[in-house]
């Protein structure tokens, strides 16, 4: 692809539960509007596990050249979700059919943090399932006595 100068990949073993990735131009920070990116860092996610997965650096040009967006958004295939500090809504479509959703985030929102509040939501919703008591709702059904009405 002419657009992209060059990607980096890390060998890494295993699935990831989730693919993330970062409008960036320091690979710190979500500091880009995703058409204009220099860089997009993507990072495998998982419970209790972060890596760095892959950098894909692009030519930056002005304008909205569709082999540019198209460039950007296959390098995007197996994320579940962009953060950027800015989106087209024609480009926001685009990526939600291929399964990815776009965030928007304040300039300067570091890749750090945005990475331990994703694994804070995991800790959060392990949580919330653990306080729940599936067995309550047979119970219920067991307990309860149905009975249809006829209908006049």
């Amino acid at each position: 692809m002419p657009h992209v100068n060059r990607q980096f990949s890390t060998i890494c073993q295993g699935e990831w539960s989730m693919k993330v990735a970062f409008a960036s131009s320091d690979y710190h920070h979500v500091d880009q509007h995703f058409g204009a990116t220099p860089k997009l860092v993507i990072y495998g996610v998982k419970e209790h596990d972060v890596t760095l997965l892959r950098v894909v650096d692009f030519s930056v040009l002005a304008g909205h050249q569709q082999e540019k967006l198209d460039c950007r958004i296959h390098a995007l295939e197996d994320c579940v979700t962009l953060y950027c500090v800015a989106i087209g809504e024609a480009v926001f479509r685009q990526l939600l059919q291929i399964g990815v959703r776009a965030v928007r985030v304040p300039q300067a929102t570091t890749i750090a943090g945005l990475l331990q509040e994703i694994q804070h939501y995991w800790y959060d919703k392990e949580q919330r399932k653990t306080a729940r008591n599936p067995q309550r709702f047979a119970r219920m059904l067991q307990e309860q006595t149905w009975q249809e009405e006829d209908e006049r």
